[in-house]
């Protein structure tokens, strides 16, 4: 539908990009695109009486997907814009949509994507069920839980892009604030340096040969190893149930797809 731009609610907070996090010169740039080619995609919009709260006079509607292309509309002074009006949605429903439109456009940096993660947790979602409402794999959701974790000054280090998620799991193991720090340093001399970046953790190696239990981060660990020469796939869910990131009945059911005629106990 055709919609009013004046009654849509743009709410940067609600934006998984956060407030600020659109640059005016992109949005100066897609409405000059705009201006010249119309729209490409519409925009997505929910109605008032769906939003928790309510929202403000006049308006109408609360964009859900779509801020920077409703802003280029602002900036050229249109009186509407093509929407998809998506009605019923939960709050959580509208940030999965928010979030999954950014993902697929690999639009966000890490610590974006860690907040829009950490906003969707503060919205009722389990961190466990994170993963699975927005197709992401447990080690990847688990890698930006852990990032807000961090110093700022770390987080916004990562932000630039000078800290990738896997390093963000290393840094994370350490035990202090000044171990952390003298990691990114170690990371940034490396990569100045076009040296081959370090293993930045500070655990002592785990004899292959040992047997005994596990910790969560050995698992995750074998779990990123298997991913990254054999792909994902059982050996790895199986990994991530016995990490407690998935549950029984998932594990189950990805049996169930490999062998079809499996036979499963109720639980184990």
């Amino acid at each position: 539908m055709q919609i009013p731009v004046k009654e849509i609610y743009l709410d940067e907070s609600f934006n998984c990009r956060g407030q600020g996090g659109i640059p005016f010169i992109d949005v100066s740039e897609l409405a000059n695109d705009i201006k010249t080619h119309g729209l490409i995609q519409p925009i997505t919009v929910q109605p008032a009486a769906d939003v928790p709260g309510g929202l403000p006079a006049p308006y109408k509607y609360r964009v859900i997907a779509g801020h920077r292309r409703l802003r280029a509309h602002q900036v050229l002074k249109a009186e509407s814009i093509e929407a998809y009006i998506r009605e019923g949605l939960s709050d959580v429903d509208a940030r999965v949509i928010n979030l999954s439109e950014n993902f697929n456009r690999k639009e966000l940096n890490v610590l974006q994507e860690a907040r829009a993660l950490e906003a969707l947790h503060r919205a009722g979602v389990p961190r466990e069920q994170v993963a699975k409402r927005i197709g992401k794999s447990g080690g990847w959701v688990q890698a930006r839980f852990y990032l807000l974790e961090l110093p700022e000054e770390i987080q916004q280090e990562a932000a630039a892009g000078l800290i990738k998620a896997q390093h963000v799991i290393q840094i994370k193991q350490l035990g202090t604030k000044a171990e952390q720090f003298e990691a990114v340093k170690k990371l940034k001399d490396a990569k100045a340096k076009g040296e081959r970046v370090p293993h930045l953790g500070n655990r002592k190696k785990a004899a292959s040969h040992v047997k005994k239990p596990r910790t969560r981060d050995e698992i995750f660990d074998c779990i990123q190893v298997i991913a990254k020469n054999v792909g994902y796939g059982l050996a790895t869910r199986a990994l991530a149930w016995a990490s407690g990131e998935i549950s029984t009945r998932d594990l189950f059911a990805d049996i169930k797809k490999e062998n079809p005629d499996a036979l499963l106990p109720e639980s184990i």
